[in-house]
């Protein structure tokens, strides 16, 4: 488990790789919240790294943005997809 002292999305986009339609993103689940020793909130999450072609040009970072959002646990399943990534065999 991560964790963090910021609440995470549950997906995350990392800008800095987007390259001809293609990008990674941060993938969150299982979020639960903690508290630390001086009394700040700690969130514990599963996450998984994985690079994702987008289906279609988009005209904006904000358009990317609720692709994923849309698509996080139905349409393309992200979430789905992710744990797929975690599974250990």
């Amino acid at each position: 488990m991560t964790q963090s002292l910021n609440n995470p999305e549950n997906i995350q986009v990392d800008w800095g790789t987007f390259q001809k339609g293609k990008v990674t993103i941060l993938v969150h689940w299982n979020v639960t919240t903690s508290q630390d020793e001086e009394g700040n909130p700690v969130y514990n999450y599963d996450e998984v790294r994985m690079s994702w072609v987008l289906p279609e040009p988009f005209e904006s970072r904000e358009a990317i943005q609720t692709y994923f959002d849309s698509n996080y646990n139905q349409g393309e399943n992200i979430l789905n997809w992710a744990k797929a990534v975690k599974v250990v065999i």
